[in-house]
Formats: structure tokens, C-alpha cells, sequence
């Protein structure tokens, strides 16, 4: 039976004001929330519009954008070249489960793209890729622990969600703990846990535990925690030495940080990779790519083997998301599109510093690239628990009053090739003006 929706309730849910929307959210989903993220109440809000490096909630106001999708609109907003791509895309808005013609078109631009990519399969999610790479490095290498790094967001399925924020007291190194609910305890002892940038620790884990461990996977930037000098070449020698496969998690960084994602801006070749957000142009769509020995595995073609893995689901390689993937590449492949995005960056962690300065208050915005996050601590940043260890309650506050003068964030900033340097420089004003409200 089909329930068509009343022209009455069109009318109705285009005429209600933010505050009836919200509170149909809250009405119909716990918390009023899509994510696991919400703004704070007072400056909760629901989008209807965007364009560029603008959104507009429901009662009009309008924000300069920090977020963006949390990644996936690394050109701003209905960029003109994906719109008239998707418009022709939706004349046939269907899921047709078998190949595609544009499904395959992207992946043979992941396969040329990606340093470390001869094949890529698809998912839907960021965490179904990163769930399929540790799947398929468990097979490949007949070894059942992962070790991943304190801190590190590696998304939402049951291995991954180890040790992101981690209650106190911290745990000792490599002592996992779940960051959520209804994850089985046994799992606990099938994640490691080491600091990102410390490979004495890594090397001191892998030395009683390497004949156990499939994988290390890891976010080259972890969060906006830049690699210290030799860490991620550390971390493929000690991979090489014991036989242990080095998975990077480029969800965020993959096509935002170069073209080949951290693989290139950092030159550190893993055997597997992972893609999300910016590939699907934002409509859902995720890939792991990698050696074609281990992708191997994933072949639903391949004659009966005990370690064939099994990855996909319904809307893999969907063709409307592909095609935006398809035109987000083909925009930011052009000259001159990551030296714009890291004077984006760098004029926004320049500019804080010195408001920082200015202001006398402890605080630095890390990251590199178009990645930024503001942290109100002066130790310097090198691994999880350094991030945390500023005035973490100013900080939310300081967040708050941003989205409350127009800046939307939530605390990391993902920015858009669509901001012009007066964008930047109107999110610095309200940056300082928020501080002066916070410190008051």
C-alpha cells in the first residue's frame, strides 16, 4: 500500500518555523538527531537551503559553512557542474544492484587516482569501508587483531568504535575500550590500542603481539593531528618486518588533503586504503582499494576459498551517487585546486593564531591542508590525549557562540573550495568576537 503525503502537509512543513520543525525532530527521532552529534539546544537548528559556501536554516538566517556535510562537500554547496550532472542522473533515479556504467567509470578513476589502489570495491558508508579492510586483512593474512590508534575515528562498526574517547581514567596501552553500548566484550581483546606519533609504543605492542595482528590501520591525519616526521614511514617498516598489513583510513583525507590523499602529501604507500565523503560528492558511497592480491579476496567470481571475504551491499556503486563522484573528481582534479584549498587552510590557522595571541588565551588551531580544529590548550598536539587536555567545557561554549554569530561548526572545520579569503576572514572576526562573548 502507497501513502502519498497530503498536498496540506507539503504546505504545512514548508510553512512551519524552525522552532515547530524541531520539535517534530525531537518528536519523531531520539534527541532530534540524525548523527550522533548535535549542536548545543540554544543554537540547534534545521537546514533548508545551501549554495556555495553558504546554508540557510528555515527561518532564514544564514551561516558561513565550517562543516559541510562533515566532509563530503568539499566544493561547496549545489556546485554548478555536479547539479547539471545529477539532474540528468535523476531522469532515471534507479538502483540497479548489477555494473553500471557509471559506477565503473568511477572506479577506474579510483584505480588511476589512488597510490595504492590496482582494484577498489564499493560500500556505502565510511564504515563500511573501513569494516571491508579489516575484513579482508584478517583473511589475507590468517590473523585476527587490528591494531588502531587511541583517538582515531575509523567509523561505526563494532572493531572501529574502540578507544575513539575513551572514559577516565585511560586505559594502559594496548587495553581497548568500546565507545559504545551493545559491542561485545570479546571484541575488546581483538583491538589494540597505541598513541598516534609514537612508534616506540607501536613497536613495543607488535613485539610480543605481531604473530597475532592482521593490520594496522590508521588515519595518516589523525582527526587534524598532523604525522610527526617519520611515523607513518615508521609504522610500513614495521608492517614490512612482520608481515602485517597497513591500512590508511582516508575517508576524510582521500582526494581533500592532494589528489592522492595522504598517500601523496605524506609519501607513505599502505596496502589498503579507504574512501568515503568527498568521492560520492554527497550522496553515500564508499570504496576500499588496494593491492589486487588482497583484493583478491573480495572476487564473488573466484572458485571456493576458505579466506574469500564478503563486502557490498544493496546500493553499491549506486550510478546517481556515482555521478556525483564522478563530477566532484573532475572539478577538483583541475590545476591550481590544492594549493587554493591549503591557502584556505593556512590563512584560517594563521589569522587564529593571532587572535589567540591577541586575545591571551591559550589556544591553537591544528590541521593542515583544509582541515582545521580549534583546540584551547598551548601543550603542543601530538596524539589523542594532548588534544583533550585544554579547557574542553570553553571550547564546546566557544564552538556555540560561532554557530550563534553565523559560522557553522561543530568544533572541526572542513572547508570548502567555495570560501573566498573574505569568507575566511568574516569566520576570523566571528572566531574573535566569540572569544571576547566566552571570556566576558
Amino acid at each position: 500500500m502507497v501513502t502519498l503525503v497530503a498536498p496540506q502537509l507539503l504546505i504545512k512543513m514548508t510553512m512551519e518555523t524552525m522552532k515547530e520543525q524541531l520539535a517534530t525532530a525531537y518528536r519523531v527521532m531520539p534527541g532530534g538527531a540524525f548523527t550522533t552529534y548535535v549542536l548545543d539546544q540554544e543554537v540547534d537548528l534545521v537546514i533548508r537551503d545551501a549554495k556555495g559556501s553558504r546554508v540557510y536554516d528555515v527561518d532564514g538566517k544564514e551561516y558561513i559553512d565550517c562543516v559541510n556535510g562533515s566532509g563530503p562537500m568539499l566544493l561547496g554547496h549545489a556546485h554548478p557542474e555536479v547539479v547539471s550532472a545529477l539532474r540528468k542522473a535523476v531522469e532515471c533515479p534507479s538502483n540497479f544492484y548489477l555494473l553500471n556504467e557509471k559506477g565503473i567509470e568511477l572506479a577506474e578513476q579510483l584505480v588511476s587516482s589512488i597510490p595504492c589502489a590496482q582494484q577498489i570495491k564499493y560500500g556505502v558508508t565510511g564504515s563500511d569501508a573501513t569494516l571491508y579492510a579489516m575484513r579482508l586483512a584478517r583473511a589475507f593474512t590468517g590473523r585476527s587483531k587490528i591494531l588502531k590508534f587511541e583517538g582515531g575515528f575509523l567509523g561505526g562498526n563494532d572493531y572501529a568504535l574502540m578507544s575513539m574517547n575513551p572514559p577516565s581514567p585511560q586505559p594502559d596501552y594496548p587495553t581497548a575500550r568500546p565507545d559504545s553500548a551493545g559491542i561485545p566484550r570479546v571484541l575488546e581483546s581483538e583491538v589494540l590500542i597505541a598513541p598516534f606519533n609514537n612508534l616506540s609504543v607501536v613497536e613495543d605492542i607488535v613485539r610480543t603481539s605481531a604473530h597475532e595482528i592482521a593490520a594496522i590501520i590508521v588515519e595518516a591525519q589523525q582527526r587534524c593531528i598532523d604525522p610527526q616526521p617519520g611515523f607513518l614511514e615508521g609504522l610500513r617498516a614495521i608492517c614490512d618486518t612482520h608481515g602485517i598489513l597497513l591500512i590508511f583510513d582516508e575517508v576524510v583525507t582521500g582526494f581533500r588533503l592532494a589528489w592522492g590523499g595522504a598517500q601523496e602529501r605524506f609519501n607513505v604507500l599502505p596496502d589498503l586504503g579507504t574512501y568515503g565523503k568527498v568521492i560520492g560528492g554527497g550522496l553515500p558511497l564508499s570504496a576500499v582499494g588496494g593491492r589486487a592480491d588482497i583484493m583478491e579476496l573480495a572476487n564473488p567470481r573466484s572458485p571456493a576459498d576458505p579466506r574469500k571475504c564478503f563486502t557490498g551491499n544493496t546500493t553499491c556503486g549506486n550510478s546517481v551517487a556515482a555521478t556525483a563522484g564522478i563530477a566532484t573528481l573532475n572539478v577538483l582534479r583541475r590545476p591550481g585546486t590544492y594549493e587554493r584549498l591549503d591557502e584556505i587552510g593556512d590563512r584560517f590557522r594563521k589569522g587564529a593564531a593571532e587572535i589567540f595571541a591577541r586575545r591571551g588565551l591559550p589556544g591553537q588551531a591544528i590541521g593542515s591542508g583544509p582541515l582545521s580544529q580549534i583546540l584551547l590548550t598551548d601543550v603542543p598536539v601530538v596524539d589523542y590525549r594532548s588534544s583533550v587536555s585544554g579547557n574542553l567545557k570553553l571550547q564546546r561554549q566557544l564552538m556555540t557562540a560561532m554557530v550563534r554569530r553565523g559560522a557553522l561548526t561543530h568544533g572541526k572545520f572542513y572547508f570548502s573550495l567555495a570560501l573566498s579569503n573574505e569568507d575566511i576572514d568574516q569566520i576570523l572576526s566571528v572566531l574573535d568576537d566569540s572569544i571576547a562573548s566566552v571570556l566576558s
